[in-house]
């Protein structure tokens, strides 16, 4: 007999999209986002990437790290 676990997080929106910054994010420090209806932790995608984004700054969502969205700025 074979079973088939589903992943909790198997019937979540897609993760990809515009939102806005509501807790500024930096390199090094998550933040929180306002996505899809929601508020969402959210941290840069990039690893290395450089300055800060502030509440009210636009993000593109690229992906997710379990709950926490992937962001990168919206030019």
């Amino acid at each position: 007999m074979t079973l088939s676990i589903l992943s909790p997080f198997s019937d979540l929106p897609p993760f990809q999209g515009r939102g806005i910054v509501e807790r500024t994010i930096t390199p090094s420090t998550p933040g929180r986002i306002y996505f899809q209806a929601s508020y969402w932790p959210a941290r840069y995608f990039q690893p290395d990437a450089s300055g800060d984004l502030h509440p009210g700054a636009p993000v593109e969502v690229v992906g997710r790290d379990s709950l926490t969205l992937l962001v990168k700025p919206l030019p």
